[in-house]
């Protein structure tokens, strides 16, 4: 069995986690797997992508028979590890079309930072979410910590990575984890198409530009000249032109 999937329907990307025996935990390769797979497709037609898992968890992190293996032997390797997680959110946040995390179930460990990279989330009702490192030995990787206080903010940020705590699903409304949670018998997938769907009639130049500045902002990243360049290509999209056409003959 593939520990991922990959489909696209009417221009949009479902990526499918699909070990759900393992919890979809994911093993340094198919880190790699993945990243690969939206570098390849950031070039593609699609103008959305949906991040999903089989099973009843979204995602348990890295695989810890692979982690316990590194741990304590090679610290390169170690590194290397925590890496593979780091790389994947980062690829997953700098993704040129919007992203949805569709929870199927509850997130763990680096599990939570995928869903955090993510642009929105949508969600199964009576979800959790744990951030268990603390309990391991091991400091979780500074990008992974400024997404997640982007998300959560400094307190919750402190609860999950310091007490290693579980975050119930109404503590998680209180700080906005949520776009939306579904009722019970919606298809959580289902509903991610739905709600990303309004993208596909606005500007594609306006809305990947505007996507990369703000996460660009919120890592403290911005690059005076890209943000410039962006700007520059929204205002010379055909998509500007087709509108403001449309303006002047409406109003002639």
């Amino acid at each position: 069995m593939n520990s991922v999937k990959f489909t696209k329907n009417n221009g949009v990307g479902v990526l499918t986690l699909n070990s759900p025996k393992k919890r979809n935990a994911l093993k340094s390769e198919a880190m790699v797997l993945i990243r690969d797979l939206l570098y390849s497709e950031a070039k593609s037609d699609i103008y959305a992508l949906i991040i999903s898992g089989e099973g009843e968890v979204f995602c348990s992190g890295a695989d810890f028979s692979e982690l316990i293996s590194i741990i304590g032997q090679n610290r390169k390797n170690q590194e290397l590890q925590s890496n593979d997680m780091s790389n994947l959110c980062d690829s997953i946040q700098n993704f040129p079309h919007p992203t949805v995390c569709a929870l199927n179930g509850s997130a763990y460990g680096g599990g939570v930072e995928i869903a955090c990279a993510c642009d929105f989330r949508i969600s199964v009702p009576d979800i959790e979410i744990m951030v268990p490192p603390a309990k391991i030995g091991i400091h979780y990787h500074p990008a992974g910590i400024k997404r997640f206080l982007n998300i959560f903010g400094q307190a919750v940020t402190k609860k999950l990575l310091i007490t290693a705590t579980k975050i119930s699903e109404e503590e998680l409304k209180g700080v906005g984890f949520f776009d939306q949670i579904i009722n019970d018998g919606e298809n959580v997938i289902e509903q991610a198409h739905s709600f990303i769907k309004r993208v596909k009639e606005l500007s594609s130049e306006a809305v990947t530009g505007m996507k990369l500045s703000i996460n660009d902002i919120i890592m403290d990243s911005v690059n005076d000249d890209i943000l410039d360049e962006r700007i520059e290509k929204a205002l010379k999209s055909q998509y500007l032109e087709q509108r403001l056409k449309l303006i002047k003959e409406k109003n002639s």
